[in-house]
């Protein structure tokens, strides 16, 4: 038997004794009993075959359309090879003497247009905070000396059938170190959850469930619940050894005290932690720890050796506070971030510390948390008032609020721990005044209230149409008589300087070109979808069983397999879909252009009906040449969102169509939700993945019957054999007993 049967059946190695005395072909016996199962499994591995085949000619349809999304709609490859860029369809291009400047447009204006000079960029007005934001330290709490061993654990129990997870919380504590009173607030802790559930009738779980102790044991007050899974703390504190199909979930006996807790030494030499000094990781094991000594004042010790070794001598340190029960993190120097990266559970619940303290602001914790329940939380960005800040929000979640409902973006540097905020208009008018409580909280008080805090204009003299004139702009970006000019902030023209020009190149059959190709890889597209969706599947060619295959040569099979796969996307619905979609967008008239393709060269082929296109390249140019700008907002233009009826450009309607089926990075959409892609999580998150897996348990459990089945068949040939040994036996003892008269 081949590998593949084997896995798909299970081996047929003989399970009992064969028919050496019958003369049966015990083997082939027990196969042709067992053809019915076998069977059963051959036709769910033919169904799960032939999802494998869609799979992959789904699979194979998103990855050219995500290498068309790449080629055409992606920025990373270059503005020239991406269709909605304005540089995509730029008939000409233009050369600039600067390295700071650059222009487009009209290239008549362009060839006698130059700048003499250019006294300032506009900028947006810029603000740092004066002061650093947070202590630039971290600590523990109050290491105490153990901790609940139960304390972020969880288990699974069943009742009627229906399934509760538990979760006991990491700050569960006990209220004394009596055994009866820990026990109580375990029991409290598990019947507050149980309070929350809900049965299999929507009933509360409580009327039918609750806990309760009894002579140092937990059991159930009211109803029983099997014990499913649980955390090896759980087991150890229950008192159970491994889990069976009748396990209750409740003590096995009396609970011993010392099950539940964990001591500090217990904690400290089964974990580890790892730190971060800007941006270097080093996890150092507590279980290194062999002092004795395991408390506070121990743990800041091995901590601080270990600090030095792996950061080198006073960049890190860990020092025990006033009290000396908790430990201070800190790092020399005002720049260097220090935090820690990853922890064991159970140090995080002794400690307190969690994955992401550092010496930095966190902006991942609450306002309330950071500046106390009780802080205000008003704040007015340049006038206007933002609401709906509340204490429960992070320092991230508010500064998004702020930057979405004002003009000013601000950010948070972990390198100078301090705040960062830009105006988002530029120019001289641009300003921040920042008011309230909050802003005290934040930046250390008001913004603006003592100085002005403004932009900057452009300021520059370029010669227009042979005069000078000088321009003062709001923006980096402007335009001046049919050319866009774009300023690097470091363009500054001294008067004296030699003045910038430019040149024009004529790149029209670059652009030809460009489109030709997008033309002739849309139609590869078009092809595929077509011939998928039109090829009929081959009845006659059902995929090979296992039984099949091992009968056959591999070049049989290779063949087999080639027809087995054809038309498994046969009037699919989806792919269907996509390529009508996609015809209708190149053939149909926009709200951004009168023009249609036929009207610029591009046009179905005569007597094709598959949705190819023909380019003819002399038409297309006269109207490059004629109307670049109106060829460009064709493809590439965007349609007013207002008017649910308008549409855009062709280009941004085959994004929305591949945005639809494949997502943006080919990662999500109707086709990655079906079949997945060949790597990442939706490798096996698809539809089509969770049907095969129905089937491989389906096969699984039909290879159990197999194997009974097959055991059955083979135990009553053995005993048919065995019977047949005795009569043989018997017989020779009455031949020797008759042979002796």
């Amino acid at each position: 038997m081949s590998t593949l049967s084997t896995n798909l059946y299970g081996s047929s190695i003989n399970k009992g004794m064969g028919g050496l005395l019958s003369g049966l072909d015990t083997d082939d016996l027990v196969n042709q009993m067992t053809a019915g199962t076998r069977n059963k499994i051959n036709r769910q591995y033919q169904a799960k075959q032939k999802l494998l085949y869609k799979q992959e000619a789904y699979r194979d349809i998103s990855s050219k359309l995500t290498t068309f999304n790449n080629k055409y709609f992606s920025y990373s490859s270059g503005s020239k090879t991406n269709i909605l860029s304005p540089k995509f369809f730029e008939s000409y291009t233009y050369s600039s003497s600067s390295d700071y400047v650059n222009v487009t447009g009209n290239a008549a204006e362009i060839s006698n247009f130059k700048i003499n000079s250019i006294t300032s960029v506009a900028k947006a007005a810029t603000y740092t905070t004066t002061n650093t934001v947070s202590s630039q330290s971290f600590s523990t709490d109050a290491i105490p000396g153990y901790i609940p061993s139960l304390a972020g654990d969880t288990m699974t129990i069943e009742v009627e059938g229906k399934r509760y997870d538990f979760k006991i919380g990491s700050d569960f504590k006990y209220t004394g170190e009596e055994l009866n009173t820990r026990l109580n607030d375990i029991v409290a802790e598990l019947n507050k959850q149980i309070d929350s559930m809900k049965d299999a009738d929507g009933n509360n779980l409580s009327e039918s469930l609750q806990y309760s102790t009894v002579n140092g044991e937990i059991v159930f007050e009211k109803g029983e619940a099997k014990l499913i899974a649980a955390s090896n703390d759980i087991l150890k504190a229950f008192n159970i050894d491994n889990i069976t199909e009748d396990t209750k979930a409740s003590s096995n006996g009396q609970v011993l005290n010392s099950n539940l807790i964990k001591t500090a030494e217990d904690v400290f030499l089964d974990s580890s932690i790892t730190f971060d000094y800007n941006g270097v990781r080093k996890t150092i094991a507590l279980s290194e720890m062999s002092d004795g000594k395991f408390d506070a004042e121990g743990l800041a010790d091995f901590l601080n050796t270990k600090l030095t070794e792996v950061y080198g001598a006073g960049n890190v340190n860990a020092e025990l506070d006033d009290y000396g029960t908790s430990i201070i993190f800190y790092s020399s120097g005002s720049t260097n971030v220090f935090s820690v990266s990853n922890l064991s559970s159970d140090l995080s619940i002794l400690t307190g510390i969690k994955s992401g303290d550092s010496n930095r602001l966190n902006v991942s914790k609450s306002i309330g948390d950071i500046y106390g329940e009780e802080t205000e939380l008003s704040i007015s960005i340049n006038g206007k008032l933002i609401d709906g800040i509340n204490k429960d929000m992070s320092i991230s979640e508010v500064l998004k609020k702020i930057n979405k409902d004002s003009d000013v973006d601000i950010t948070y540097s972990k390198t100078t721990d301090k705040f960062v905020i830009v105006s988002k208009d530029t120019g001289k008018a641009s300003k921040i005044e920042i008011t309230g409580a909050l802003a005290d909280n934040l930046f250390g008080g008001s913004i603006g209230s003592d100085i002005e805090i403004t932009g900057e204009d452009t300021i520059m003299n370029v010669t227009v149409h042979g005069q000078d004139i000088d321009i003062a702009r709001s923006s980096a970006n402007f335009s001046i008589d049919g050319i866009n000019i774009e300023l690097n902030k470091n363009a500054i023209l001294p008067p004296e300087e030699t003045p910038i020009t430019f040149d024009v190149i004529n790149n029209t059959e670059e652009v030809i070109d460009r489109v030709k190709q997008f033309i002739n890889d849309y139609n590869e597209i078009i092809d595929l979808l077509s011939t998928k969706t039109k090829e009929k599947p081959r009845r006659d060619y059902p995929p090979l069983t296992p039984e099949q295959q091992d009968e056959m040569e591999e070049k049989e099979i290779e063949n087999w397999l080639k027809e087995a796969k054809k038309g498994v996307l046969f009037g699919d619905n989806n792919i269907t879909t996509l390529l009508n979609k996609l015809r209708a967008s190149m053939t149909g008239m926009t709200s951004v252009s009168d023009l249609a393709l036929s009207n610029v060269g591009i046009a179905a082929a005569s007597m094709d009906t598959s949705g190819k296109l023909v380019f003819n390249e002399d038409k297309f140019r006269e109207k490059l040449i004629e109307t670049p700008d109106e060829i460009a907002s064709l493809f590439s233009g965007i349609a007013d969102e207002a008017d649910e009826y308008a549409k855009s450009g062709i280009a941004n309607q085959i994004l929305d169509i591949l945005r639809d089926n494949i997502g943006a990075f080919g990662t999500s959409g109707k086709l990655i939700e079906e079949a997945g892609s060949d790597s990442g999580r939706s490798s096996d998150q698809n539809n089509i993945s969770l049907k095969i897996k129905d089937y491989d348990e389906k096969m699984t459990e039909l290879k159990k019957s197999l194997e009974k089945e097959r055991q059955r068949y083979w135990n009553q040939f053995s005993a048919l054999e065995q019977s047949l040994n005795k009569l043989n036996a018997q017989s020779s003892w009455l031949m020797d007993m008759m042979g002796g008269y």
